[in-house]
């Protein structure tokens, strides 16, 4: 479970989030609605991801306080997707998602290139191996950036903003594979946007009023 409790997030002096209390259960998908143009949305992810810090209260995971575990534990635990960039210029596809289980020592090299593999083809981008990032388009990073959390087999799945550009045949077979990972007690928490399908979601919450409510 990912847990926030009196958590306030800020841009600068401009308040985005005040005493949000909220919890996210494993073996479910959560869709976070927008509220609007930079709500905060991305930021709070990134805080809960422990990328970004928060000016008040404390999100924990499995009653870890999230930035105040070890990197390589953190990393491992909870993963952030990016809707845009998040991705080495230099490193080719492979590399991108190769290179963080390199580099935090979390399997070998033979099991790096299985679960690498594994990842890309449950995704549909094994073609895209010795691509480089600036040969993707949006959706393509955006998955790439999925695929890593996959490899990295990270407990927590923090997404944002995935389904743009995407058509509806690839959305489905993508929501698919976010199905099966809650099947294997994974949290996932997603970002959308109006007009996004978030039919398949567990649970459904909007951003409103500096906090997140319950969307019906």
């Amino acid at each position: 479970m990912l847990e926030l409790r009196g958590v306030q997030v800020g841009a600068g002096s401009t308040p985005l989030f005040e005493g949000l209390d909220c919890q996210f259960d494993a073996g479910l998908i959560t869709s976070i609605r927008k509220g609007g143009v930079l709500d905060g949305s991305s930021t709070l992810l990134k805080c809960c991801a422990g990328i970004l810090p928060v000016q008040g209260g404390e999100i924990s995971w499995k009653t870890q306080s999230v930035h105040q575990m070890p990197v390589d534990c953190r990393f491992q635990a909870i993963s952030y997707c990016f809707e845009a960039g998040g991705l080495v210029s230099l490193f080719t596809v492979y590399n991108n998602i190769a290179i963080p289980l390199r580099y935090h020592g979390i399997c070998d090299e033979d099991e790096v290139e299985e679960r690498v593999q594994r990842a890309m083809t449950q995704l549909g981008i094994a073609h895209l191996t010795h691509a480089e990032p600036h040969e993707l388009n949006d959706v393509q990073q955006r998955l790439v950036n999925l695929a890593r959390a996959f490899a990295i087999d990270a407990d927590v799945l923090l997404i944002d903003e995935l389904q743009t550009g995407m058509s509806q045949v690839m959305y489905s077979k993508v929501v698919a594979q976010l199905q099966a990972q809650a099947a294997r007690n994974k949290t996932v928490v997603m970002v959308t946007t109006s007009g996004d399908e978030d039919g398949f979601a567990d649970r459904h919450l909007l951003i409103k009023d500096r906090t997140v409510v319950e969307r019906t």
